[in-house]
């Protein structure tokens, strides 16, 4: 029977293109690996789709293989376009409203300038958010939000922006540092795998899966 594409690439539990796709191996139904863990942690009845057994061995020091810096899915591509392009033209205006172009320009790199969110590990080393979560985290940094809170294998953290920790909401006690990098620092750090799930093999430059 042939397989409806769009549904199997898509997690049955939050409904977007899977993140870390993981298989229950009782039954080999696929979902994101922080939904299926998020339902193992809840004890929410065993397999979302058909109730079977899920082996919590799976969870245990996973790994894939996957590009660290990979985009969130279906994501528009970065643009290739020349920045020349991308420049604030200064125009002849009013000098009491000229603007200030040097300024919108620094703020257009700025924006266009790609960041990752990290967390820190329990023993050393640093791990990438989920990008669902770092797009969260990104854009509640970007309008100077001090505090903000995620959800993370159902449980809700908090993300203390204004001091660059993390911890479950629950728990103040357990906090962790959170950093923000762009690109060129990320390739500088130990960062072990993608929102819980080891790389496999080459960090960033490692092949998605």
């Amino acid at each position: 029977m042939a397989v409806n594409a769009a549904i199997d690439k898509d997690c049955p539990v939050c409904h977007c293109e899977m993140v870390l796709p993981t298989a229950i191996p009782a039954c080999g139904h696929k979902f994101c690996f922080l939904c299926l863990k998020g339902v193992s942690m809840a004890h929410l009845g065993g397999c979302p789709i058909c109730r079977g057994p899920i082996d919590e061995k799976i969870f245990k020091k996973p790994k894939q293989n996957l590009n660290l810096k990979m985009d969130m899915p279906d994501s528009p591509a970065p643009s290739t376009s020349n920045s020349a392009e991308k420049e604030v033209k200064e125009e002849p205006v009013d000098e009491d409203v000229k603007p200030d172009v040097n300024a919108l320009n620094a703020a257009l790199n700025t924006a266009s300038t790609k960041m990752y969110w990290l967390y820190h590990g329990r023993n050393r080393g640093w791990w990438r958010f989920d990008p669902r979560v770092e797009k969260d985290i990104e854009e509640a940094y970007n309008h100077r939000t001090p505090i903000t809170e995620v959800t993370i294998c159902g449980q809700a953290y908090v993300i203390d922006i204004a001091k660059m920790t993390q911890y479950p909401k629950n728990n103040k006690g357990a906090a962790r540092d959170v950093k923000r990098v762009d690109s060129n620092e990320f390739d500088t750090l130990d960062v072990k795998g993608l929102a819980g799930v080891f790389a496999a093999s080459g960090g960033a430059g490692s092949s998605s899966t």
